[in-house]
């Protein structure tokens, strides 16, 4: 295999865990906005209260499998 065919394969490669990466990381960031504004904005301020421990969870998730996209990079060398 070329050694320019090898590093284009790589570069595509990691747009794309990259392009995945930040999927998760905006899902993260509207998980945790839903967990803390929508509670706020209706007046309750315990914002733990009716599933929102889920929702932080949750974003608690999706940053996690970010993180663990990016463990798929490859070397271009």
């Amino acid at each position: 295999m070329p050694k320019g065919n090898h590093k284009h394969r790589a570069k595509r490669f990691d747009e794309g865990a990259k392009l995945l990466a930040s999927l998760f990381n905006s899902r993260a960031i509207a998980v945790f906005g839903a967990a803390f504004v929508i509670p706020i904005a209706q007046g309750r301020y315990d914002v733990f209260a009716h599933g929102g421990g889920l929702l932080v969870t949750a974003g608690v998730s999706f940053h996690l499998a970010g993180q663990a996209a990016l463990r798929f990079l490859r070397a271009e060398d």
